[in-house]
């Protein structure tokens, strides 16, 4: 999943829904996620979402963790809208499908690779560890991602943590 933004616009609270009452309202749970992992989550789904907002134009790709709030959040359709256009001024498409194609999945690592690295600029921590993947192996988390565009089980030790 590439986002693009076109302007930034930081806040304080870029989600104005409660994502933990809906993660603890929701059906479908990641296996083992307690409501300290998804408060974590939701943290670094709101880093995500300023940093794409400092970076307009800019491809970012989230980590398992954040697309699970991202998914959340949009399930929520009027909050969803109004913080997007807050934030970025547009609504932030979430292209369930992309990464499918070898071009595309060479395009979906560069985006990661390049949010690792605004990620450790901006926050001075590792965008994707052990914590945050489990036992995943895979640089974009491929067994758990919603598009599902892993071909190979490539490591990136420098992601991986």
């Amino acid at each position: 999943m590439l986002i693009y933004s076109t302007s930034p616009t930081p806040f304080p609270n870029p989600v104005s829904v409660d994502l933990l009452r809906a993660w603890e309202r929701s059906e479908k749970k990641p296996e083992g996620w307690t409501r300290q992992d998804a408060a974590r989550a939701l943290d670094r789904y709101e880093r995500f979402l300023r940093l794409a907002a400092m970076y307009p134009g800019v491809p970012h790709a989230p980590t398992r963790d954040i697309d699970e709030m991202w998914h959340l959040h949009m399930l929520s359709p009027r909050a969803y809208h109004g913080d997007c256009l807050r934030l970025f001024g547009e609504i932030l498409d979430h292209d369930g499908g992309f990464g499918k194609g070898e071009d595309e999945a060479a395009q979906l690592q560069a985006a990661f690779e390049q949010t690792a690295r605004k990620w450790q600029a901006m926050y001075g921590e590792p965008y994707a560890t052990q914590a945050v993947h489990g036992s995943t192996n895979c640089w974009h988390d491929c067994v758990g991602r919603c598009w599902h565009a892993c071909s190979s089980k490539k490591v990136q030790p420098s992601l991986a943590a």
